[in-house]
């Protein structure tokens, strides 16, 4: 609203909407079924440094092995070259990484 007349400022936005990219919602599809099959309060995090990585901070030690387990078979196989190790920023974490080939 204009201060002075009281009525509704012609204003425009600076930064149009931005639509969904192809890479956003390939990375979405990727997190959906993540989400369906890991327990319910595993952390998803995707890394890109010339490869794309999928990092999983579970709580409990049983859930890594799980999750060791039913990567390999999610997503026809696309999860490979797995890794345990502790989450860098919470030693209460567990990590287990893979790369993403797709």
């Amino acid at each position: 609203m204009s201060i002075e007349t009281g009525e509704p400022a012609n204003v425009e936005s600076m930064f149009a909407e931005a639509q969904a990219t192809p890479v956003t919602d390939e990375l979405e599809k990727l997190r959906s079924v993540l989400v369906e099959q890991l327990p319910r309060d595993a952390l998803i995090k995707f890394e890109f440094d010339g490869k794309l990585r999928v990092h999983l901070d579970v709580r409990r030690f049983e859930d890594v092995a799980h999750v060791e387990a039913l990567l390999p078979s999610l997503a026809g196989g696309i999860y490979r070259d797995l890794q345990r190790g502790l989450s860098r920023h919470n030693s209460f974490l567990h990590r287990v990484t893979a790369s993403v080939r797709r």
